[in-house]
């Protein structure tokens, strides 16, 4: 599997780039999304209660008053 980090301008249909984040895992975003590693074949919405998280498992910081962020799982 693969784990991509996708950046949209708010209000924008183009993502602005697209991250590879696969090095974290699996069980790494399962525990910061709340769910089975199994389960995690989808596009998730990264919000405020995953920014500190997520920092911590990537040292990617989100701008969320700028940009719209997505978890993508690729098989």
């Amino acid at each position: 599997m693969r784990y991509l980090v996708t950046r949209y301008a708010k209000d924008e249909d183009t993502p602005e780039s697209v991250t590879d984040v696969s090095s974290v895992g699996a069980d790494a975003f399962a525990g910061l999304l709340a769910m089975p590693a199994d389960r995690l074949t989808d596009v998730y919405p990264l919000g405020p209660e995953h920014v500190a998280g997520f920092h911590r498992l990537t040292g990617m910081a989100l701008d969320l008053d700028r940009f719209e962020y997505f978890l993508e799982v690729e098989a």
